[in-house]
């Protein structure tokens, strides 16, 4: 995916989007908007939107959503250029795409040094992260799987030569954590890599018009169509725990935004999570109403 991005790339989404009224305050009113944006990815999609609320229902400020930003280089290119102050993101994203450094498989290390990093290089704060790790992960039908006996990705070297592999259109040419990367260090090609848009891939597993896909952890779709998720027996893909960034400069104009989307990613565990993004990819409830239901539901905006 081009991940080059262009301030003038962003005025055209922001053009395509309706702009939502802020809270109709006089400190609101007073405001410059603060400018949200996320990719064109379901969970994402939701942080973004649940960060959005929590500011402007909660903390009475206004707010200037970005959604469909393409893919998750091009909305972190959005940020570090300023174009936009909030974005959910993830820890090995992060790592591999924005300082380019390796994997790290520990949760909480990868945590620091992109939080570290970030700091360092382009004034933007990671908050504290989720508990859930939405780390790629390999999956196939689960009877499949069982046939042929393959719980792990070593297990797929016999095989791979003579099968396809689905995958996002950012993961087959990641070089650090993508496909590149995942097949030099297992040590095997497959006999062709199928790029789509994410949705489709858990379609074509299932119809068999690819035979593995690269899923993501916190997914619903896993279970919808009973996958079998390979063991990372290499410890090849690292953590990929979410979390907001925000530019300094804003969080030192409102430093109450930090704990109260904090309160929010904290109540955020693998269970959960799973759960709310059945219910917009699944069950097909916009988006937005899954978050604002959650968020009322647990107390952090009101009713």
């Amino acid at each position: 995916m081009n991940r080059l991005f262009t301030r003038r790339a962003v005025c055209a989404v922001a053009a395509a989007t309706l702009a939502l009224t802020a809270a109709a305050t006089p400190r609101a009113q007073a405001e410059a908007p603060i400018k949200i944006g996320w990719p064109n990815i379901t969970e994402q999609a939701m942080l973004g939107v649940m960060a959005a609320l929590v500011i402007e229902k909660k903390l009475g400020l206004p707010v200037e959503r970005f959604p469909n930003l393409g893919g998750t280089g091009i909305a972190q290119q959005a940020i570090i250029s300023g174009a936009i102050d909030v974005l959910p993101d993830y820890t090995g994203d992060a790592l591999a795409n924005v300082l380019k450094l390796d994997p790290i498989t520990d949760p909480k290390k990868a945590y620091e040094v992109v939080r570290d990093g970030y700091k360092d290089k382009y004034k933007i704060t990671w908050l504290a992260p989720t508990s859930f790790n939405n780390t790629y992960a390999l999956a196939l039908k689960g009877d499949k799987a069982k046939e042929l006996n393959i719980k792990t990705i070593s297990d797929l070297a016999a095989q791979a030569p003579k099968w396809t592999l689905g995958s996002s259109v950012e993961f087959a040419a990641r070089p650090l954590d993508g496909y590149p990367g995942m097949s030099k260090h297992y040590g095997f090609k497959f006999g062709a890599i199928k790029p789509m848009e994410i949705g489709l891939m858990y379609t074509a597993v299932d119809s068999g018009s690819v035979d593995v896909i690269v899923a993501f952890a916190t997914d619903a779709r896993i279970g919808k169509i009973g996958l079998a998720v390979l063991d990372d027996d290499k410890l090849f893909f690292p953590a990929y725990n979410a979390a907001i960034t925000v530019r300094d400069d804003v969080l030192a104009k409102h430093p109450e935004i930090g704990p109260a989307i904090e309160a929010v990613t904290n109540s955020l565990d693998t269970e959960t999570q799973i759960k709310l993004n059945g219910q917009a990819d699944i069950d097909g409830l916009d988006i937005e109403k899954v978050a604002e239901m959650y968020l009322k539901e647990k107390g952090f905006i009101p009713k």
